[in-house]
């Protein structure tokens, strides 16, 4: 499996970050149904599409938040087995999550994608309205007004001390800073951390010790300390104890 071709589509027109991937696809598989027929599309090209759409939204969203939420559960079950005192309450182990994919489909969803966008492009009826509404148009590469720069925010090892790993992309500004805020609070964001280098780490104060929590992520890029351009994308983060 090591030595497979693999396939992911360019990010100069389809997202970097899965939670941006998933509203990416939705709106990709709900306008291509509706503009399919009018490019010469067959209605097996519309359901291979909404079957892809329906798996990817599965294990985007309901698997990778039922997975984070199993795996807070049993560190917290490994920390209270292990370093709580004899006599403790035993808790119950963490069930495992019933996971099913909804539909069964062949490997190759990004391929699929790739190749039918390449379709899309060569289509007699296609336009470039078209290729805005289905989110297919590549970005032309250049120079883009500070006011306008929209930095992106990548998370990864938020495995557990209440903290994550972050790449920030710079879009040329010397500094950034990362915003958190919680998700009873959406409106209410706090600077918790500056860098100028990725990776950076990120410590959340937890809200609850020893209970996992979900919150809101966003970077910001700054020049000569302030703010420039607008925040990026918001992004989840399950941090765990």
């Amino acid at each position: 499996m090591a030595n497979e071709k693999r396939f992911i589509p360019s990010n100069r027109w389809f997202p970097t970050n899965l939670a941006a991937r998933v509203i990416w696809f939705q709106n990709f598989a709900t306008q291509f149904a509706a503009v399919a027929a009018s490019l010469g599309f067959l209605p097996a090209d519309v359901a291979s599409v909404q079957d892809d759409n329906t798996v990817f939204q599965f294990l985007g969203n309901d698997a990778d938040a039922s997975a984070d939420a199993w795996k807070s559960a049993l560190r917290q079950f490994r920390i209270i087995i292990t370093e709580f005192g004899i006599g403790s309450p035993t808790p119950a182990f963490p069930a495992n999550p019933a996971l099913a994919l909804p539909e069964v489909i062949a490997t190759g969803i990004f391929q699929r994608l790739i190749e039918l966008r390449d379709r899309i492009l060569a289509a007699p009826a296609y336009t470039d309205e078209i290729g805005a509404l289905l989110g297919i148009l590549t970005s032309t590469p250049g120079p883009t007004p500070e006011g306008e720069l929209k930095p992106t925010i990548e998370i990864f090892d938020n495995h557990g001390d209440f903290q994550f790993k972050a790449d920030v992309s710079r879009k040329g500004m010397p500094m950034f800073k990362i915003q958190f805020a919680r998700i009873t609070d959406a409106d209410n964001y706090t600077d918790i951390a500056f860098g100028s280098s990725n990776p950076i780490t990120v410590t959340i104060p937890p809200l609850n010790p020893g209970q996992p929590e979900r919150i809101l992520v966003r970077a910001i890029l700054l020049k000569n300390n302030e703010p420039v351009g607008s925040p990026s994308a918001i992004v989840q983060v399950t941090v765990n104890p």
